[in-house]
């Protein structure tokens, strides 16, 4: 008897809805955004660019989102007033200072009202003195990306040099590809090489935002402990801008059959998996959390590189997959930018049932990560399941597809 093919509907790319309502921000005439995403993260960057374009409050609250905060923090820095940009207890710990430096350093006037690199900031917009704007990206590929487009709004127009060991470059690029699409000219140039970004109105009628990667790193991780169930995974184009769409070799290089269309991927578990694993994660951090948790579940022995940055996120996401892998019986070691984890028995419905609840951290890759592994052990409970919101609002009722209750 055939198994009827189970379809997914994801979410759409969180990062290339933000990028985009920035340059619809940055546009006279507007851009009409079809499929733009549903996350909190996204819903939140359009309120407060709307709060911006009106000009009537100058106090920006960007809730718990780190890519919305750097965003503003570079907009409001090049935008005329007097601003304040804040946000959650646990945004306020993320890293802000090097984007600070790099703004103060061209001129800029931005004062840390409480620990010194973190929010919450005051700022006085202004045109900065300095054209040149000189960005450490070792931490996140998000402050180039902020740089970047706010440099086009810029009388003069702006050049950013990036230095420190670049981390996701893949979303720099994609930054500079919707530039590109948006009919916002820059180039690269000079020594040390630099990107002259010209002063530009963005252009663009309509743009339809595709499927996100990211987000189906989680149903790759589901798939892979149903054997024979096939699944389908509608609006992932075979060409894409996001740097994620390497989950596809990852998951393939494991073992699950995937058939990548035009605009959909196909995925079905036929055969056994690998016995050890190897991957650099430095361009695509945001996956780690679903393959730690697949090759920990299926007693994979692996070695993930590249994964230093992950303890910058919403929670210390090296920390949180250990604490939580090791409710599970998996010992994990991390060391510096690799995170082993060890061969061991697979996972079962007896194994998931006694490790109690899994702390999400209030992390939404945490809790995906994890909420994956109800496919085996449909009670298993996983803390704060509403935090998916940030970038998966449907999360688990894509799950429930998967007759797994949420």
């Amino acid at each position: 008897m055939e198994i009827e093919t189970i379809q997914i509907t994801l979410p759409s790319s969180k990062s290339l809805s933000n990028r985009w309502l920035v340059l619809d921000y940055m546009s006279r005439t507007g851009i009409k955004i079809k499929n733009i995403s549903s996350s909190n993260d996204t819903q939140q960057l359009a309120r407060l660019l709307h709060q911006l374009k009106g000009g009537r409050r100058h106090n920006f609250d960007c809730r718990d989102a780190a890519t919305v905060a750097r965003f503003m923090l570079a907009l409001l820095s090049v935008t005329p007033g007097k601003h304040t940009l804040t946000g959650s207890e646990q945004l306020c710990k993320r890293p802000m200072g090097q984007m600070i430096d790099a703004l103060r350093a061209a001129g800029c006037n931005i004062v840390c009202t409480g620990e010194e690199g973190f929010l919450p900031v005051k700022i006085e917009g202004m045109n900065p003195a300095s054209q040149r704007l000189v960005i450490d990206c070792s931490i996140s590929s998000q402050f180039a990306s902020a740089l970047l487009l706010s440099s086009a709004t810029l009388p003069q127009g702006g050049i950013v040099e990036l230095t420190g060991t670049k981390v996701s470059e893949p979303y720099i690029e994609m930054t500079l590809k919707v530039m590109e699409q948006g009919k916002v000219n820059w180039t690269l140039k000079g020594v040390p090489p630099a990107y002259y970004v010209e002063h530009s109105i963005p252009q663009c009628d309509v743009v339809s935002i595709e499927k996100d990667w990211s987000s189906a790193s989680y149903f790759f991780e589901a798939a892979s402990f149903l054997p024979d169930i096939p699944m389908r995974l509608p609006g992932l184009a075979r060409e894409s801008l996001q740097g994620d769409v390497v989950v596809r070799d990852i998951y393939s290089k494991l073992g699950l059959s995937v058939n990548q269309g035009e605009q959909s991927v196909e995925l079905k578990r036929e055969k056994d998996f690998v016995k050890t694993f190897e991957w650099d994660f430095s361009n695509t951090p945001d996956l780690v959390p679903a393959v730690a948790v697949t090759c920990a579940a299926l007693g994979i022995e692996a070695r993930l590189s590249g994964v230093s940055t992950l303890k910058y996120k919403e929670s210390d996401r090296l920390a949180s997959i250990a604490s939580e892998l090791k409710k599970l019986g998996r010992e994990v070691l991390v060391e510096e930018d690799v995170m082993n984890i060890p061969a061991g028995e697979p996972f079962n419905s007896k194994t998931l049932a006694a490790a109690g609840c899994i702390d999400s951290h209030d992390d939404h890759r945490i809790a995906m990560a994890f909420g994956a592994l109800k496919v085996i052990c449909p009670g298993l409970e996983v803390s704060n399941p509403d935090c998916v919101a940030k970038s998966f609002p449907d999360f688990w009722k894509m799950l429930e597809r998967l007759n797994i209750p949420a």
